[in-house]
């Protein structure tokens, strides 16, 4: 445990939550200078480790995730004749499967082997930069993957807390449309590097937090091709404009939509930047 003593009373003090220390017995705060740390970096490597720590116990605090509620319970029998129970929020249906909205996963349930492999074959064409360290986030993370009896297979993928389908939170003012169209462009400018097309991008595909703005690509992975034209494109337009309440305004969101893509993800996001700075006035974080 890292201690540091409180220069008004001598208590231990322990680390706060707002990047420095806190005495629980008077009160005192102090802060660590950079001349603090200098000639101690295993205590500033210690420090860094428990700031990532708390900041990951936060981010699967499932506590905080007040909208989810369940509506529905289903079983299965696995392989080695252990039950598979889903508690869910909503289930999907889609050809060759079912997706359910559990509150810890994204259970998807395949009609077959074969078609499990293609959906799990799509995600894994995703490559990504060498430097990302966020991108990933944005794509379905695998947990789990277990046979059932009848030839069905499941994929069971992480879910974050607060991300939902993105059409439950229709209509959306442009200002919070603005940050979704954000994501779905990066998401998009991915999607190229890797020389794919999802081809299922719409209103139940596209997820996101309404909470820190983040966004993620669930939905049909078995209809990913090598990357063809821009249809990909075509469908965050399509869809934003599905899910706006006033796609109108401002004009250059309108203008935005209606349009032509670029020729490729890459100068789509720089037009959609400009969209953002002359008209919403720059990048801002507004609470939804």
């Amino acid at each position: 445990m890292i201690q540091y003593k409180c220069s008004s009373c001598g208590g231990e003090m322990t680390i706060g939550g707002s990047g420095g220390f806190v005495c629980p017995y008077c009160g005192s705060k102090t802060f660590m200078s950079d001349a603090d740390f200098r000639g101690n970096e295993v205590f500033r490597k210690k420090l860094l480790e428990y700031y990532k720590a708390e900041a990951e116990n936060k981010e699967y605090d499932y506590g905080t995730d007040t909208m989810w509620k369940s509506n529905g319970n289903i079983s299965y029998t696995m392989n080695s004749g252990q039950p598979l129970s889903v508690k869910y929020m909503y289930k999907y249906d889609y050809n060759d499967f079912e997706c359910y909205l559990a509150k810890e996963t994204v259970v998807y349930v395949f009609n077959n082997e074969k078609c499990k492999n293609r959906f799990k074959e799509g995600i894994q064409r995703l490559v990504f930069p060498e430097a990302d360290t966020k991108l990933h986030r944005c794509f379905p993370k695998l947990k789990m993957e277990v046979s059932l009896t009848g030839e069905k297979e499941v994929l069971v993928f992480e879910r974050r807390p607060n991300f939902y389908p993105v059409y439950l939170f229709e209509p959306l003012e442009s200002e919070h449309l603005a940050w979704v169209i954000s994501r779905m462009e990066n998401i998009c400018c991915e999607l190229t590097y890797s020389e794919i097309q999802h081809g299922g991008i719409n209103e139940r595909a596209i997820w996101i937090n309404p909470i820190t703005h983040e966004g993620a690509l669930f939905g049909d992975w078995g209809n990913v091709k090598a990357l063809s034209g821009v249809s990909d494109i075509k469908d965050v337009r399509r869809t934003a404009i599905s899910i706006a309440k006033n796609e109108k305004e401002p004009k250059e969101l309108y203008e935005f939509l209606h349009n032509a893509p670029a020729k490729d993800a890459y100068e789509d996001f720089e037009k959609w930047d400009k969209v953002i700075n002359e008209g919403f006035g720059g990048h801002r974080f507004v609470k939804m």
